[in-house]
């Protein structure tokens, strides 16, 4: 039953946010006939701010490069125009979805820790999922994007997620049901209008379970669940979800259940080293 005390959501009067125009030049440029790798460059070094992020994302281990690139052009040589893309969409997508709360740092640094988990999980596990690790590290980032949403739309839709003075993650499809409206559905609508790949959208709209295996989504969104249920319990969040979907995540990954512990440990202390 909705919550009546709350106020209901009404779907069609939520703005979906819209790519930023340097997103939609970038898409121009890739889209021609002949690419022109230093046009790319330059338009993307016109935003200081998008520019040292690339940097600072490109010295992450997701991305495999023995060394960061000396440029702009370099970039694009080593990890190609389409990582590329994807990489500036989710630089966008946090300056987009963002306020002057400190519940979006909070929010965002959660996304960002679950990102880096997931896109490590997808390399550990390269020979089983053949899942782009950019693309679990896009899933990551992009799974929970409709909350920051509605969050813009009605700042009480955030209230939940604060409790004596912290943050902390609630039972958030409790929230839903509480302003009659599904954060997922909202998710996948901006991964649809950010051009997403389509099984990235797909796993952003089922991220909270694994349909079956034949879901096209299915390992991206276990690899995403292995990721969120790694994150809560080593910051103390509410894991309750992971117990209904735990052995399906097992066997989509590959992972024994004797090996789950030391996994874990693993792929965590491995995102701390390269922080």
């Amino acid at each position: 039953m909705p919550d009546k005390t709350a106020p209901a959501i009404n779907p069609d009067s939520i703005l979906i946010p819209s790519p930023p125009s340097l997103l939609i030049e970038l898409e121009k440029l890739i889209d021609a006939d002949e690419i022109n790798i230093q046009a790319v460059a330059e338009l993307i070094s016109k935003d200081a701010g998008i520019t040292a992020q690339i940097f600072r994302q490109l010295a992450s281990p997701i991305y495999g490069l023995s060394k960061p690139p000396e440029s702009l052009g370099k970039a694009v040589s080593l990890i190609g125009l389409k990582t590329l893309h994807d990489l500036v969409k989710t630089i966008c997508l946090r300056q987009v979805l963002s306020g002057d709360s400190p519940f979006f740092e909070w929010f965002w640094e959660r996304s960002a820790e679950i990102s880096k988990l997931a896109a490590a999980v997808a390399w550990a596990q390269r020979t089983v999922v053949n899942v782009l690790p950019e693309h679990a590290y896009l899933v990551g980032l992009f799974h929970d994007c409709g909350i920051p949403v509605l969050t813009l739309h009605n700042k009480q839709y955030s209230d939940a997620f604060r409790q004596g003075g912290a943050y902390h993650w609630p039972d958030i499809r409790k929230e839903d049901g509480k302003f009659q409206t599904d954060h997922t559905v909202v998710g996948y609508l901006v991964a649809k209008h950010w051009k997403l790949p389509d099984y990235v959208c797909q796993a952003v709209r089922h991220h909270h379970e694994i349909i079956n295996a034949e879901h096209k989504a299915a390992t991206l969104v276990a690899l995403l669940q292995m990721a969120i249920h790694i994150y809560n319990i080593r910051n103390g969040q509410d894991d309750s979800e992971w117990e209904g979907e735990r052995e399906r995540v097992l066997d989509e990954l590959g992972i024994l259940p004797n090996e789950l512990q030391e996994f874990e440990e693993d792929i965590y202390d491995q995102v701390q080293q390269n922080k």
